[in-house]
């Protein structure tokens, strides 16, 4: 079941998008405010977010600025549902970041199709391949040609990290923030101690890829 975070103050209109969710088979959680989102979001993922801009604690735009800006979350569909309508404020939200923006009152049959969309071109996009190697991201696996090979929670998620970004230099404050949420430089050794880990295991699956050290920046994934 897919899960479907939604940001709305508003009683009655957030009343409207869970039932409306709950009716097409979503998961759906809701929240009143900034504050809480974050705090549930630290632990859950969802695949979609609905975000209003004018809430108590934190403006919209600064909330999609800031998913945007951290690699946990940086890919999840937002849809804003603004009462806000001027043409501004669309090109404001679109550039920030969101995947689609609607505004109040809105057709339940439309934002569930607007919904769908964007979960189907998500799907597509949970699927990364280079050479030989096959993550699934839904899923959590790695395939080298077509055998399963084991990463450990950690090694998945730096080996992700580099595949969304083949041949481009990952830095190691990125894997330490995305993976350990900490910047500690002091734990830089831990991620090539992972990478060691992760190259003995491509080179004993015979993997078409490999990683690469960038010096004084981190690693980057290639297919030989």
């Amino acid at each position: 079941m897919k899960k479907i975070f939604y940001v709305e103050d508003d009683k009655s209109i957030a009343l409207i998008i869970e039932k409306t969710l709950e009716n097409a088979s979503f998961e759906a959680k809701g929240f009143r405010d900034a504050k809480s989102f974050f705090q549930v979001l630290e632990n859950e993922t969802p695949n979609l977010v609905l975000l209003d801009v004018m809430l108590p604690d934190m403006n919209g735009f600064d909330i999609l600025k800031k998913l945007r800006s951290t690699s946990k979350t940086e890919d999840i569909p937002i849809i804003i549902l603004s009462a806000l309508t001027s043409e501004m404020d669309k090109v404001t939200g679109l550039d920030l970041g969101a995947d689609d923006y609607m505004t109040k009152p809105f057709s339940v049959l439309e934002l569930l199709s607007r919904i769908n969309t964007k979960l189907k071109k998500q799907a597509k996009q949970d699927v990364l391949k280079l050479g030989n190697l096959t993550m699934d991201l839904a899923q959590r696996l790695v395939f080298v040609d077509n055998e399963a090979v084991t990463f450990t929670y950690k090694e998945f998620e730096i080996l992700m990290l580099m595949m969304k970004r083949p041949n481009e230099a990952v830095s190691r404050e990125k894997m330490l923030n995305h993976v350990w949420n900490s910047d500690l430089v002091l734990e830089s050794r831990t991620i090539d101690m992972h990478i060691k880990s992760m190259r003995r295991k491509l080179l004993t699956s015979h993997a078409s890829v490999e990683i690469l050290t960038v010096r004084s920046v981190g690693y980057r994934i290639v297919n030989q």
